[in-house]
């Protein structure tokens, strides 16, 4: 019902099998890079952010002219949960309102880590999961992206030097402190709070997923 991707410029249709909608949270610009082979289905882009800035870039995989150094992710996801949440709204009321009886709902962003990886954290808290399972979940997405990191610090520390490589390594694994930089700007009372998402909502969505 519930599905947390990576881009899908390459998916088929066997590939979307269950799937009703998609949600693409990330900018224009990766879509026109890359756009999606959405197979049919719904195509909801809500992007979490627009354009890039200095605030937030490395959170976007933009493609860029030039490499510059990596700021610190765990400060990204902060700013991130503080100035976005308008759009993090977007997104999980969308997910918290979907219709579950057409199938499920897929959101992804270019590495299924940082937008798309607190778009499955905040869904997991409106279900009432617990924060140990919620960052779990968040760190398992090393199984797919550490690989990756290691070979594009291997190739940057030739390029580019060490201080480089250990950026771009950083920015493409999922490290506890990222989220828990997240939760300290979200407080306990983000999803009800900053988001203002109804209890009813909440209650409804929990009703067609968890029974």
């Amino acid at each position: 019902m519930l599905v947390r991707s990576a881009l899908l410029a390459q998916a088929e249709e066997q590939d979307l099998d269950g799937v009703a909608t998609i949600i693409d949270l990330r900018t224009i610009a990766e879509r026109d890079e890359m756009p999606d082979q959405a197979c049919g289905r719904e195509y909801l882009p809500i992007p979490i952010f627009e354009k890039v800035n200095e605030s937030i870039d490395g959170v976007s995989h933009e493609k860029k002219e030039e490499q510059s150094l990596i700021p610190d992710m765990a400060v990204l996801y902060g700013i991130m949960m503080k100035q976005y949440a308008d759009s993090f709204r977007r997104v999980l009321t969308a997910v918290l309102e979907h219709d579950y009886s057409k199938g499920a709902v897929l959101w992804h962003c270019s590495e299924g880590k940082d937008r798309c990886g607190m778009t499955a954290a905040l869904v997991l808290e409106a279900l009432g999961v617990d924060r140990d399972t919620i960052m779990e979940d968040y760190l398992k997405t090393n199984l797919v992206n550490l690989p990756k990191a290691e070979a594009i610090r291997e190739k940057l520390q030739a390029t580019h030097g060490q201080e480089m490589a250990d950026g771009a390594y950083q920015a493409y694994i999922a490290d506890e402190k990222y989220l828990r930089a997240a939760w300290e700007e979200m407080s306990n009372d983000y999803i009800s709070g900053r988001l203002g998402i109804p209890e009813e909502t909440l209650e409804a969505f929990r009703k067609t997923i968890l029974e």
